[in-house]
């Protein structure tokens, strides 16, 4: 029996979400009805992932039809780095704290993803946009929703 491509992405997308949801288990801040915590939307994120990939598994399984091409080496690659980084980025939010990892993960995967590009931009601009975006999320989240997010156990 042949493995479709959907059937592939489905499994894949349904361990990522379980993988994310055991990781986002380990946060130390309860989740109470009072206060969900920093663990609340990744978890809805992880929930969405095993969702819709037991949903692209099974309409996988219930497709006919031959598969086209779906992505080349180069395009597998970059799907295994972004996952990698993200994996990573897990990991470095729980030593190194949300606000010192997340500019290094933006910075990394605008870095990546726009090599191919014909447009360059400086590293001063990508490293300021990277502290931006970095600053603009605590922002939201921690002084205007009144929620936290993980400071890492390297300076709690």
């Amino acid at each position: 029996m042949k493995v479709k491509r959907d059937q592939l992405t489905g499994a894949v997308l349904v361990i990522a979400g379980l993988f994310f949801a055991y990781l986002i288990s380990q946060f130390k801040t309860p989740f109470t009805p009072e206060y969900p915590g920093p663990s609340l939307l990744p978890g809805i994120g992880a929930f969405g992932l095993i969702v819709c990939g037991a949903g692209i598994f099974v309409q996988g399984c219930l497709k006919k039809d031959e598969d086209k091409v779906f992505l080349t080496k180069k395009g597998w690659t970059r799907v295994l780095i972004s996952f990698a980084a993200l994996c990573l980025y897990v990991l470095a939010m729980k030593y190194l704290g949300f606000l010192v990892s997340t500019p290094f993960l933006v910075y990394g995967v605008t870095t990546y993803f726009a090599q191919d590009s014909a447009t360059k931009t400086r590293l001063w601009v990508r490293i300021v946009f990277s502290i931006i975006v970095a600053v603009a999320i605590w922002a939201m989240y921690v002084p205007l929703f009144g929620m936290t997010l993980p400071a890492g156990l390297l300076f709690e």
